[in-house]
């Protein structure tokens, strides 16, 4: 059959287009139910009439693909898989494939070390009279490091498959409780035993501590989050860090009761002070950092709590002079606080005052510095309107070379994303920024984005469909083209002529796109 066979200005063609399109949908029925049928390769359409060849091609891939998709799911023409009745795995069999049963796993020192965790905790963890949950009760130290331990021991022989067991899970429910009890002591030492060993169990934990009740486990935590000895305050802000990192996820319910915890421990005036505390020759990077980025997820995701931060001006000035950090950790947490901060009109107004702040913060998204931070820069201006718009205006050209550079990047996915977000964002609006992207030469990005990096001006002179471009390098690994496209049309959208004649006459990338495009 022709390229042209169907044509809607093919001339000559006897077919209706309904005609057309039954008697693909019956070629189509025929070809899935062909063991042996192989669908040939997509057709290249090169004539006089290209536009209407290359729809004719598309129109014809289309019915292509439904017959490739019907051969590998034949369900979908109503046929029944000769597999289908074999028989379902066991439960034993499902265990076995995904790494042992539960025989395998509960191995003779796991159960010795949970006999001696169940022995330990059964000194201080009572039921309650009347409705029958577990509570630590012992306020003896002896008592109550004989129980950390244990669960010390018990913690380091966990792993991922290991807590999908139910006795695993009721013995991590027990620790949560006793722990829960012990970090409420004024024991300095046991304190200290208590909160390496909480991290050390929500460490182990991971995305699967969800599963509990951790209410009353976060408010012991966060009672000790301003506490004057390192050895404690540190563990239960790494603790506490990762167990609000997950948090998001949780239900709406959980997330409310967490925070009504965090206010009847002052919890975000505690970590403020800390922060206000940090000398960096005394206390070490890792708390900061633990500090701030504990502090930046309570600021996303419980918007009341940001009123205590932006009105401290004392902290907002020891924020902004630890971004001048040579430690790019520290930056970078400090601008994903920014960012949460930035949500709320008055914290992005705060941070606007401080033009040194602002022009160092687009600066961040310079080459020179590194990929984790340049993404939080970006995210910065992506999520804050008003600093974006400050900062596009007063510091464009810094954070216009940014973005073109992390667009041109050839191995980091996430700054690639985060720089088509940025550009995206930007181009948005009219504005003299839309000139310093065509002299960075957006179009020649753009166009090396979807054919790889590899295209030179001479084949993109050549270049007559997307898929001739698409063709060249790589088959989109990154997933960027809806940014590409979107990225072009605002461009054409406030376009201005001159940059337009400038930019084809330098170069046929921007020549190649619009071929593309139309």
């Amino acid at each position: 059959m022709s390229a042209r066979s169907h044509g809607g200005c093919g001339g000559g063609a006897a077919a209706t287009p309904a005609a057309a399109v039954r008697q693909e949908e019956q070629t189509a029925r025929k070809r899935a139910m062909s063991a042996s049928l192989e669908i040939p390769p997509a057709m290249s359409v090169r004539s006089s009439a290209g536009r209407s060849d290359l729809r004719t091609l598309r129109f014809l891939s289309g019915f292509s693909f439904l017959s490739g998709f019907l051969l590998t799911n034949p369900a979908r023409i109503a046929m029944r898989p000769a597999f289908s009745a074999s028989k379902q795995p066991s439960a034993r069999e499902k265990a076995r494939r995904k790494g042992g049963s539960a025989d395998q796993l509960l191995t003779d020192q796991v159960l010795s070390l949970r006999t001696r965790l169940h022995d330990a905790l059964a000194l201080g963890l009572t039921k309650c009279e009347g409705h029958g949950a577990k509570e630590w009760h012992s306020t003896d130290a002896g008592i109550q490091s004989h129980a950390l331990k244990a669960i010390a021991a018990f913690v380091g022989c966990l792993s991922n498959e290991m807590l999908k067991l139910p006795p695993i899970k009721d013995s991590v429910s027990d620790v949560l409780v006793s722990l829960e009890g012990i970090l409420k002591t004024t024991n300095v030492s046991v304190l200290i035993q208590a909160a390496d060993v909480s991290l050390k169990l929500v460490s182990s934990l991971g995305n699967s501590i969800r599963q509990y009740p951790i209410v009353e486990f976060v408010s012991s935590l966060s009672r000790e989050l301003s506490a004057v000895q390192l050895p404690i305050a540190m563990p239960c802000t790494g603790a506490m860090s990762r167990i609000l990192n997950i948090l998001p996820m949780a239900r709406a319910s959980v997330q409310t009761e967490i925070w009504e915890a965090l206010e009847k421990t002052n919890a975000v005036s505690g970590i403020i002070s800390a922060l206000q505390r940090y000398t960096h020759n005394v206390h070490p990077l890792s708390y900061l950092t633990e500090l701030i980025s504990l502090l930046g997820v309570i600021l996303w995701i419980w918007p009341s709590s940001r009123y205590h931060v932006w009105s401290n001006s004392n902290l907002m000035d020891k924020l902004a002079q630890y971004c001048n950090s040579t430690e790019t950790t520290v930056a970078a947490k400090i601008l994903k606080m920014y960012a949460s901060l930035g949500l709320y009109g008055y914290g992005a107004m705060v941070l606007l005052r401080n033009e040194d702040l602002m022009a160092k913060i687009s600066h961040f998204t310079g080459k020179s510095y590194p990929s984790l931070t340049r993404i939080e820069a970006f995210k910065l201006l992506q999520r804050s309107s008003k600093s974006r718009n400050v900062l596009i205006t007063s510091h464009c050209p810094p954070i216009v070379e940014g973005i073109i550079d992390a667009m041109s990047d050839n191995d980091d996915k996430s700054l690639v994303m985060e720089g088509c977000r940025t550009a995206l964002l930007l181009l948005c609006y009219p504005g003299n920024h839309h000139g310093f992207f065509w002299s960075n030469a957006i179009d020649e990005v753009l166009c090396k984005i979807v054919a790889g990096r590899c295209i030179s001006s001479h084949q993109a002179h050549q270049i007559l469909c997307y898929e001739e471009l698409l063709n060249i390098g790589s088959k989109d690994v990154m997933n960027m083209h809806p940014f590409v496209w979107d990225i072009l049309g605002y461009l054409a959208v406030h376009c201005n002529n001159e940059y337009l004649s400038a930019r084809k006459r330098q170069n046929c990338f921007l020549q190649a796109l619009i071929s593309c495009a139309w």
